[in-house]
C-alpha cells in the first residue's frame, strides 16, 4: 500500500520487491525500504478508509537518494568451508560515501551504521561515521554461535536514506553449541499509584503469560534454565522495568539498588543463544509518532476526569517511551527477542481534543521492531471495556494467546503439534477482533454503548526479521504426534 506522496505500509518481505521510480526514468529508481525512516506509515490503508488524508512530512522528490556503499568482511581470512571455533570473530565494515555529482556538490555522507547477526541488531555506530572523510573502515568484535552466523550491515546518508545491505556469513563450530537461557520478563499493572487508573486483570494476564511460556519451554527443552521475572503492581515502576532490560543488555551500572525487587538478581546479560520475552499489561498511549507504556508510578495524582495538558505531560514524563525502550533493548544480544504490548489506551482520559492513534499503529513501535530486528505484537484497545472482560477474566489478547492459542491448541494452524511464534501471533491478530465482537453482541447494554467504544482494534504484528518466527517454537501440544 502506497500513496503518491511516498507513504507506504506492508510487510518487510514485500518491500524488497518494490522500487520507486523518479522522473519517469527507468534508470532513476530506489528501493522503497530506503525511505523507511520518514515514509513508513503503519495503518495507512485503515486511515485512508476512515476518511483521513495522510501526508508525508517531507517531499520524497527532494530527498538525496545517493546511497553510501557498505562492505562487510572478516579481519582474519576464512574459507567458505571453515568452521570457526572461537566464540568471537573480528569483523571489518568498510563505508564509502557516494561522491559529488549532478546537482550535489558534496558527497552523500554516511551515518547511523548498523550491524546485525542472524537478523538481530548487535552493534550500532550513531551519527557521522566518516568524520569528514569519504571512506572509513571500522572493526568490531562480535560473538558467534554454532552453525550459520549471517551478518548484515547498512547505514544512512545525510538525508536519512538507507543504503543497500551488505551481507556475509561465518560458520561456527559445533564446539560453540550451548543451551540458552529463556528470560520471561512479565510486567502487569493492576494497581496504579493513582487508583483511578486501576485495571482488573493485568496482573493475572502477566502471570498467565509467564507461567504458560515457562511450562511450554520446559516441555520443549530448548532452554535451560527458564527464568520468569515478574514485575507486578508496585514493582512495575519505570525504574525497575528499565533496570531489568538493562540487566539483560549488560548495561546496568554496578550492583542492584537496595530497593530493587529481589527477582532481578536472576538476570544475567543475554547471550546469543538466549531468548528474551518482554510482556507488558497495563495502560499505554501515543503522542504523535511516539508511544508510551504507563507504569505503576504514573506521576499524576489528580482526578482522571479532569486530566488536562499539564497532567498528561506529567504522565508521559513518568512513562516509558519507545525511544527509552529502544535505548534499553538495543544492546540485548539474544537469539530471540519478543515484545508483547497488551495495553489499554486509557480511554478518553488520555486523549486531548484531537483523536489519538493507539500505540499499536505508532511509527515509533514499527521503528523499534525495524531497528532492533525483533518481533512485536501489540493490542491497544480503545477503552477499558474492550480491554478487559469479567467473563474471560483476562484481556482479549491474553485470552487468545494463552487460553485458546496454547491451552486449546487453536494457534496450531498446520496441526503438526507445535505452535510456532508466527502461528501464535497470527492467531491473536485474527482472533482478538472476533472475541470483541462476540462480547459486544452478547452484552445486555449494547444500545447504551457509544459505537466508537464497541470497536476493538485488531492487534498488529511488527516482524522485521526474516525466518526466525517460523523456527521459534512457542508450545508443544501434548498428545499430538510430530
Amino acid at each position: 500500500m502506497a500513496t503518491p506522496g511516498g507513504l507506504f505500509d506492508g510487510s518487510h518481505a514485500a518491500w524488497k520487491f518494490l522500487l520507486w521510480r523518479f522522473a519517469q526514468s527507468t534508470f532513476k529508481v530506489a528501493p522503497v525500504e530506503s525511505f523507511f525512516n520518514e515514509f513508513y506509515y503503519p495503518g495507512l490503508l485503515a486511515d485512508i478508509f476512515a476518511g483521513k488524508n495522510p501526508q508525508a512530512k517531507a517531499d520524497i522528490l527532494k530527498k538525496d537518494r545517493r546511497q553510501p556503499q557498505i562492505s562487510l568482511g572478516t579481519v582474519e581470512l576464512y574459507a567458505p568451508a571453515d568452521k570457526v571455533a572461537r566464540r568471537t570473530v573480528r569483523l571489518k565494515v568498510e563505508v564509502v560515501e557516494a561522491g559529488p555529482g549532478d546537482e550535489y556538490a558534496k558527497g552523500s555522507g554516511a551515518r547511523d551504521l548498523r550491524l546485525f547477526r542472524n537478523g538481530l541488531l548487535v552493534r550500532t555506530w550513531q551519527g557521522d561515521v566518516l568524520g569528514g572523510r569519504s571512506k572509513e573502515t571500522i572493526e568490531t568484535e562480535v560473538p558467534i554461535v554454532a552453525g550459520e552466523n549471517k551478518f548484515t550491515a547498512y547505514a544512512f546518508n545525510q538525508d536519512n536514506v538507507k543504503s543497500t545491505d551488505s551481507q556475509m556469513s561465518v560458520t561456527g563450530a559445533d564446539t560453540l553449541r550451548r543451551t540458552g537461557t529463556a528470560y520471561l520478563l512479565v510486567a502487569g499493572v493492576g494497581n496504579y499509584a493513582n487508583p483511578q487508573y486501576n485495571l482488573n486483570y493485568s496482573v493475572a494476564d502477566a502471570r498467565a503469560i509467564g507461567d504458560q511460556l515457562k511450562n511450554q519451554q520446559e516441555v520443549l527443552g530448548r532452554y535451560s534454565p527458564i527464568e520468569v521475572i515478574p514485575l507486578l503492581n508496585e514493582d512495575a515502576t519505570k525504574a525497575n522495568i528499565l533496570l531489568a532490560l538493562r540487566l539483560l543488555a549488560g548495561t546496568a551500572p554496578g550492583p542492584l539498588p537496595k530497593n530493587a525487587p529481589a527477582v532481578l538478581s536472576k538476570i544475567r546479560p543475554a547471550q546469543p543463544e538466549d531468548a528474551v520475552v518482554f510482556y507488558f499489561s497495563g495502560h499505554g498511549t501515543a503522542e504523535e509518532d511516539r508511544f508510551y507504556l504507563i507504569p505503576h508510578d504514573i506521576g499524576y495524582q489528580g482526578s482522571r476526569s479532569k486530566l488536562g495538558k499539564e497532567g498528561l505531560a506529567t504522565i508521559l514524563s513518568h512513562s516509558i517511551s519507545d525511544l527509552e525502550l529502544e535505548e534499553a533493548l538495543k544492546p540485548v544480544d539474544a537469539d530471540q527477542l519478543l515484545l508483547i504490548i497488551d495495553a489499554c489506551n486509557s480511554g478518553q482520559a488520555l486523549k486531548a481534543e484531537e483523536e489519538r492513534r493507539g500505540p499499536m499503529n505508532t511509527k515509533g513501535l514499527a521503528q523499534l521492531a525495524y531497528e532492533k530486528g525483533m518481533y512485536v505484537l501489540t493490542a491497544s484497545q480503545s477503552d477499558e471495556v474492550a480491554f478487559e472482560s469479567a467473563g474471560l477474566k483476562h484481556s482479549y489478547l491474553a485470552y487468545a494467546l494463552v487460553e485458546e492459542g496454547i491451552k486449546s491448541g487453536a494457534a496450531d494452524g498446520d496441526s503438526n503439534g507445535q505452535v510456532f511464534l508466527k502461528e501464535w501471533f497470527d492467531y491473536a491478530t485474527e482472533r482478538v477482533p472476533r472475541i470483541g465482537k462476540e462480547k459486544t453482541r452478547a452484552g445486555k447494554q449494547l444500545e447504551e454503548v457509544d459505537p466508537d467504544e464497541q470497536r476493538v482494534q485488531r492487534p498488529r504484528v511488527f516482524n522485521m526479521r526474516e525466518g526466525g518466527a517460523e523456527r521459534f517454537v512457542i508450545a508443544k501440544l501434548l498428545g499430538v504426534g510430530l
